[in-house]
């Protein structure tokens, strides 16, 4: 006979209830699945985005002072930021031209400011960020011939001595590949004197106060670029023999370029580009803590057009980003053997600068990947929670608490991995 049993309710319901228990445990894998997947996702994407950001801010840390005038042949003028554009440009309670070395000051390769108290408390009560700067974060400004975005800079070449005891037609070399200097372009010249008394290093030649630059235009039948005036030459001086006496290097560096015909030229003789951090006004990745900005690059427009010479154009380099201090590592004054360190340059002039900077190092603190409700930021003392600098020395930097940490990054902060990044930049130029 065949068996016509089925199932009872009883085992129906049994078996539905295991069911019901192995999709509940499998969608909870799922999801811890994608979270995971979505935070590794997250993290890889803004470290991959971050490296490009360091990287760029290493490349200009190490070209600080390239280019850079040491001293003037003579009085100057000159502009920097455009203070007009205050007082909530770059960021909230600064102003870029806190910085300024115009309008006659020898230029110094880098400043370092602080961002006042000013730029307001981290969160509102709500939850929303209500400043548009990290209060007690660094601003660095950095001075070099480099640092700015456009096709001049990097650019650069040498004043060759051609002439005879009657005249000097010295000509700009070329170098007959895609790095030579081009017509329009706006350049500089400084002048090393090896002879004589006092010796000169890296003196910015001038027809007039107003006057230390040129646009390169006219060309000798060779096609070399011809300096429209005998400051920017060697000297040219000749023994009663006729033989030239080489006591000088001329050096050309392109600092901006500008359409054919146009009436504006730089406005300084060095670009210059601010880094700080500040939450954009619209954009901020909803991947970021609330509390956290966007660390930015500023280049001041090297021009002397009317409307937007002087401003500040931003660049957006890295994300989440919630503190940026500053530790110059410098030559003891008088022992070249010791080196000292400090947070601050305003006691240094710009020759310290100049002889005494041997790195600057920057330290980010930033989270990698999302909040994640599954994980818990450790910390043994509520005092010491992450340190932003150098943990040698420990006056040197920013100590966040436990309190600090809720008053800037709100109540979830624990939710994110946060660690802090360090860049290193060799200012090599003055090194040698």
């Amino acid at each position: 006979m065949l068996c016509r049993k089925g199932y009872t309710l009883v085992e129906l319901v049994v078996v539905m209830f295991i069911y019901m228990i192995l999709m509940m445990i499998s969608a909870a894998a799922f999801s811890k699945i994608m979270t995971t997947s979505s935070s590794v996702s997250k993290s890889a994407e803004s470290q991959i985005e971050g490296i490009i950001g360091l990287e760029i801010l290493r490349r200009d840390l190490n070209s600080t002072g390239y280019g850079l005038p040491w001293g003037f042949q003579g009085a100057i003028t000159y502009s920097e930021f455009d203070p007009t554009k205050c007082p909530d440009s770059p960021v909230k309670g600064m102003c870029g031209n806190s910085f300024d070395d115009a309008p006659s000051g020898v230029p110094r390769s880098i400043a370092q400011g602080v961002v006042p108290d000013a730029s307001g408390v981290a969160l509102n009560g709500d939850g929303t960020n209500k400043r548009d700067a990290i209060k007690g974060s660094d601003y660095l400004v950095i001075k070099s011939a480099t640092v700015a975005f456009n096709n001049s800079v990097g650019k650069w070449s040498y004043v060759n001595y051609s002439g005879s005891a009657t005249g000097n037609v010295s000509y700009v070399h070329k170098w007959n590949s895609a790095e030579d200097l081009v017509s329009n372009e706006a350049v500089i010249t400084l002048v090393d004197t090896f002879s004589g008394s006092p010796v000169s290093k890296r003196l910015l030649a001038m027809q007039s106060g107003t006057s230390f630059t040129y646009k390169l235009g006219a060309t000798n039948a060779g096609g070399m670029f011809l300096p429209p005036n005998d400051v920017y030459k060697p000297s040219g001086n000749f023994l009663n023999n006729g033989v030239k006496v080489n006591n000088q290097t001329v050096n050309v560096y392109a600092l901006n370029n500008f359409a054919a015909g146009s009436a504006d030229t730089i406005r300084m003789p060095f670009n210059r580009a601010d880094y700080f951090i500040r939450r954009p006004y619209t954009g901020m990745p909803s991947s970021c803590n609330p509390g956290t900005g966007t660390l930015y690059k500023g280049v001041i427009l090297n021009s002397t057009d009317s409307t937007n010479g002087g401003s500040l154009t931003t660049y957006p380099l890295i994300d989440c980003v919630g503190d940026m201090q500053v530790v110059f590592d410098m030559r003891d004054a008088t022992d070249t053997t010791i080196n000292t360190h400090t947070d601050t340059l305003t006691a240094f002039t710009a020759q310290d600068i100049q002889t005494r900077l041997k790195s600057i190092r920057v330290f980010l603190l930033t989270h990698e990947g999302v909040k994640d409700k599954n994980f818990t930021y450790p910390y043994t003392d509520p005092n010491k929670v992450i340190f932003v600098g150098d943990p040698k020395y420990s006056s040197l930097g920013r100590q966040f608490t436990a309190d600090m940490m809720l008053e800037f990054f709100g109540s979830e902060w624990r939710n994110y991995r946060w660690k802090v990044f360090t860049v290193v930049g060799q200012p090599y130029n003055l090194m040698y």
